[in-house]
């Protein structure tokens, strides 16, 4: 007994030493990292199907953000000027007839382009996996493809419509970065253009269950002098499908028009 008690302070102090190890804290601090994991894979999750959530005034006119993406004109260099004038939009203060617009979608059925398709009113779904975030678009069953496994830009396949696209997370947040794009497309719906230059970046975050925010930044130098941004918010419409939505498919957008503005028999 003697023997034992002359051993207990030895003890004690191993026990002390061993608690204090890289091994015995590593221990201590594994379940902690278990318990934030769940919280950041949320963070990271934008999956669902997302509807531009803004207010609905009484004209289309005052709706800027279905042809638009600021109400402030964007700042044109001489070049982009001379587009913006060329163009002949059937959106905006004064619109053209159908008959008259040169606007690529309704005149050929081109695809929308980047960023443009995010002004056609219709919902878009996140989808998902491992080194991928898409985008897919109601509008003309278009995609944005957002690679987040660190490969850099490819421009191998030439000019896009949608361009080439990169992501990284910084936080909660998904940094997309879109670069080669052709230049057979609008910037919007009204005819802002855009060159073979244009640069997009895409902040995008859930900033609670429900909302999604895209916070986009605007760069051409060709066709303006300065950077510009616009910001879209999106709600979630978790019990949405999307709808195949072809232009081909469609009633000619002349056809459309006279029925909207020939007087009822």
């Amino acid at each position: 007994m003697k023997a034992i008690r002359a051993l207990l302070p030895f003890l004690f102090a191993l026990g002390v030493v061993l608690s204090c190890s890289p091994a015995a804290s590593a221990q201590a601090k594994r379940p902690s990292k278990a318990a934030k994991a769940p919280s950041s894979a949320r963070a990271h999750d934008l999956s669902g199907v997302w509807m531009e959530d803004r207010p609905r005034p009484q004209t289309v006119v005052e709706r800027y953000w279905i042809y638009e993406f600021t109400e402030e004109e964007p700042p044109m260099t001489a070049w982009g000027e001379a587009q913006y004038k060329a163009t002949k939009s059937s959106f905006g203060t004064h619109p053209f007839p159908l008959a008259e617009t040169n606007d690529p979608i309704y005149r050929g059925c081109s695809p929308p382009g980047f960023p443009r398709v995010f002004t056609h009113p219709f919902p878009m779904q996140i989808v998902q996996v491992p080194g991928e975030v898409i985008m897919l678009f109601e509008w003309d069953s278009t995609r944005h493809q957002i690679f987040t496994d660190g490969r850099p830009h490819d421009t191998s396949l030439g000019p896009q419509w949608m361009g080439d696209s990169i992501g990284h997370w910084e936080g909660d947040t998904l940094v997309a970065d879109t670069v080669n794009f052709n230049e057979k497309t609008w910037l919007d719906r009204i005819g802002h253009p855009h060159s073979d230059a244009l640069h997009v970046v895409e902040r995008i975050r859930r900033i609670n269950h429900d909302h999604l925010l895209d916070d986009i930044t605007i760069e051409d130098p060709k066709a303006y002098t300065k950077p510009w941004t616009a910001h879209l918010d999106f709600v979630l419409k978790p019990t949405w499908t999307l709808g195949e939505q072809f232009c081909e498919d469609q009633e000619s957008f002349e056809g459309l028009e006279n029925k909207e503005t020939t007087p009822a028999k």
